[in-house]
């Protein structure tokens, strides 16, 4: 039975961070991960993921998006790695929409630089776009795009070169309190590692690790397409579009700019299908691009090329759509976060090192109290 200082259960964006935020202490880790290495199953895989400021959700959200910025660049610097591209953003949809009001307040009370914009503007600065013509669109300079792969790359090279021993296709099938003090993780393998931390990032799995907490998650089915565009593809590229989202009558959809390799990303923003993650339907199905494209025809005419690739992601959604994170009440030295619900990749450099000061403290000097188990309980 090998002895580490902290378990990390969960190698993807918010696991690999919390690796490497640890790693960096000075701890000895280990890091466990049920995939291989660089496999995307959970919730982290697609190629890019959106980073923005003007965080429509909540403005609890903005202080923590600008100070994940900052760790995204200094990630860059300290691998480099090339994982974050500036975009600008545009957020569009009828004035009372929640997306529309939700990044305006965001951005007023947080001092985000905007712009707010009609229908006809939004056309003028993206021809990629036919808004309806009552829609307002929020423009945002501070947003972008991050290589997801690259990103946790990056995050896994710092734990090792600080010293993590990182195991893929290793699967946890429980923890539990060490005879002599600390906690066991046994994984399918049969091998039984203890820690004195466990930090469980396991993404859609993670309340399968504390069933004794009760975390109301929903796990939801996230089809993700790719379109070649059907204009000249430096028309939409980086530097002429900007990530976006747009509110319609049939829910938000968001997308990229163009990729040179795959095309234009755009989805639905929350499917609406929830399943079982072990379960799951991996296989995007005709219906699901049927939905996309039918947003595309009608609001973004330029994506409207040939289907290039998709594939299934998941979300793992809270009642209230903000994250999970927080320490073990009852079991000293654990700290679990299932940051998700659609929009939390981004946060990752934040959300690793609060996971790390929970394990290791029970305490850290982010504010996380809107981000308590507890809350659904109280």
């Amino acid at each position: 039975m090998k002895a580490f200082h902290a378990i990390v259960v969960g190698l993807g964006a918010h696991g690999s961070a919390g690796a490497a935020a640890l790693a960096r202490r000075g701890l000895r880790v280990l890091g466990l991960e049920r995939f291989g290495r660089g496999e995307t199953f959970g919730s982290s895989g697609g190629r890019s993921r959106i980073i923005r400021v003007a965080h429509y959700e909540d403005p609890i959200y903005a202080p923590l998006a600008r100070a994940a910025w900052d760790r995204w660049l200094e990630l860059e610097s300290e691998t480099g790695a090339a994982i974050l591209t500036r975009t600008g953003g545009l957020y569009a949809g009828p004035p009372d929409s929640a997306l529309v009001r939700g990044a305006i307040d965001a951005a007023v009370t947080h001092a985000v630089g905007h712009e707010i914009i009609d229908s006809a503007e939004i056309r003028r600065r993206w021809p990629a776009f036919t808004p309806a013509p009552d829609a307002v669109g929020v423009v945002e300079d501070l947003a972008g795009l991050l290589d997801a792969e690259r990103a946790n790359a990056a995050h896994l090279l710092v734990a090792e070169r600080a010293g993590a021993e990182l195991r893929f296709g290793a699967r946890v099938l429980e923890w539990r309190p060490a005879a002599g003090g600390g906690l066991e993780v046994e994984t399918d393998d049969g091998t039984v590692a203890v820690a004195d931390h466990l930090l469980l990032a396991a993404g859609p799995w993670v309340g399968d690790f504390v069933p004794d907490l009760g975390l109301p998650l929903v796990v939801e089915r996230q089809p993700v397409c790719w379109f070649a565009p059907a204009v000249q593809a430096a028309d939409v590229g980086v530097g002429r579009l900007p990530i976006w989202l747009m509110a319609t009558e049939d829910g938000t959809f968001y997308g990229f700019p163009n990729d040179p390799e795959l095309g234009l990303k755009v989805s639905h923003h929350h499917s609406g299908v929830s399943v079982d993650p072990d379960e799951v339907d991996r296989e995007v199905r005709p219906a699901d691009v049927d939905r996309i494209r039918a947003f595309i025809r009608e609001r973004m005419p330029a994506a409207d090329g040939p289907l290039t690739t998709s594939r299934v992601c998941l979300y793992t959604n809270t009642p209230d759509d903000r994250f999970i994170v927080d320490r073990h009440q009852a079991v000293s030295g654990i700290a679990f976060a299932s940051a998700c619900s659609g929009h939390g990749f981004k946060f990752a450099p934040i959300i690793g090192d609060i996971l790390a000061d929970l394990a290791i403290t029970g305490e850290t000097a982010w504010p996380i109290e809107p981000f308590r188990a507890d809350r659904f309980h109280r």
